[in-house]
Parts: C-alpha cells; sequence; structure tokens
C-alpha cells in the first residue's frame, strides 16, 4: 500500500507542477481523512461526469444557428464555479476566457474558447483518471489490511 500512496502522491505532484490543479485541489484531498475514505473517489466522479456533462450542453447550444449567450453563460458560471471548487485552474482559467468571449458575443472567441475548456477539461480528466485508479486501490488496500 506504501508504493501505491507514493504514486498518487507523485501523480498529485504532477498535477499541481503542469498547473493543472493548485493548493484547493489538495485541501480537496485532504478532506477525505476528515470525511471519509471514498470521498475524494465520489468528487472526482461527480466532477468529471458534471464538467462532461455541462461541456455537452455548452457545445450543443453552440451547434444552434442562433446561440442563447445567457443560457451559455450560466453553463460557463457553472462549471468555472466546480472547477475553482475543486482546484483545477487551468480550466478555471479557460472558462474566465469563455465568459468574456459570451460578453463580445463572438461567436469565434466562443468557438475558440470552448475548444480551450474541451482540451483542458480532457488534459485533467486523463490526470483524474489516472487519480481515481490509484485512490481506489490505495482504499481497497486500507480495508484489506484492516480485515487481517
Amino acid at each position: 500500500m506504501k508504493s501505491l500512496k507514493l504514486q498518487l502522491s507523485e501523480t498529485l505532484k504532477s498535477m499541481k507542477q503542469q498547473g493543472l490543479v493548485d493548493d484547493q485541489f489538495s485541501l480537496v484531498y485532504s478532506l477525505k481523512s476528515s470525511i471519509e475514505d471514498h470521498f475524494f473517489i465520489e468528487i472526482i466522479s461527480e466532477f468529471c461526469t458534471c464538467a462532461r456533462e455541462d461541456i455537452k450542453l455548452l457545445t450543443q447550444i453552440m451547434n444552434e444557428e442562433v446561440w442563447n449567450y445567457n443560457l451559455m453563460k450560466e453553463y460557463v458560471y457553472k462549471v468555472k464555479g466546480s472547477s475553482s471548487s475543486f482546484g483545477a485552474c487551468t480550466m478555471a482559467a479557460a472558462l474566465t476566457a469563455f465568459e468574456r468571449a459570451i460578453d463580445s458575443a463572438s461567436k469565434e472567441e466562443c468557438l475558440k474558447a470552448l475548444k480551450q475548456t474541451q482540451r483542458e477539461f480532457n488534459a485533467l480528466q486523463e490526470k483524474l483518471h489516472a487519480c481515481l485508479q490509484l485512490e481506489r486501490r490505495v482504499v481497497l488496500s486500507a480495508i484489506e489490511e484492516a480485515t487481517l
């Protein structure tokens, strides 16, 4: 289990060094010790599911002939808020640029911002998936050790 925790720690450190996450992410991770072991697993899954769905809805809105900028902004705020709370700083920054593009009502800038948001989400999701796999193994190892 020690090597799993080390791998997870290195993955988290790498994400921070790459700028994908900030100190808020470390805080979220630390909450698992005061809440429950499964907390981090659940929060990663929930964050990824919600962000993926909201980005999909933004894409659908932007595939319409006439864009509803107010609705787009609602989804951008929602994803930006959860990204900031989760500590996903590069994704939050991409969404800030998206928000500015919506404010300027520039379709070209909005399309660029959507693509950047999707890229940031995909990069983050890939790393979070690795964390999720390691965290599940750590939790299972802890359960197995506790039953011995």
